[in-house]
């Protein structure tokens, strides 16, 4: 996907969460400390934000990077995420919980 493109999709996905949050792009710029102006050039895909950026629209929208992000993938990326994400969808509650600890016990467990 060109560059240009790729702002364009990101800025239509938050602008698409912005909506559904029945926010305005004022209200974004109060929550994020953002311009509403920079918040409109990034929906119209005129601007591209930085990381710093797209982490305030997700807080904002409390959602998470990787549902603004995950359609800019390869292929074959986006195909190891859905599986793994099909699999643990299929897990019972308990499992699911279990698998999260055991996932949290390496990421905090010091070498």
């Amino acid at each position: 996907m060109k560059k240009k493109d790729m702002d364009v999709h990101i800025g239509k996905i938050c602008q698409y969460y912005r909506l559904k949050n029945n926010l305005t792009q004022n209200q974004v710029a109060e929550l994020t400390g953002l311009e509403p102006r920079h918040i409109s050039q990034i929906e119209r895909g005129f601007s591209k934000g930085s990381i710093d950026t797209l982490i305030k629209f997700c807080n904002a929208y409390k959602i998470t990077p990787d549902i603004i992000l995950y359609d800019l993938l390869d292929e074959d990326v986006k195909g190891k995420v859905a599986i793994y994400e099909e699999n643990f969808k299929k897990l019972s509650i308990k499992d699911k919980n279990t698998v999260l600890h055991i996932i949290n016990y390496f990421l905090t467990s010091k070498d």
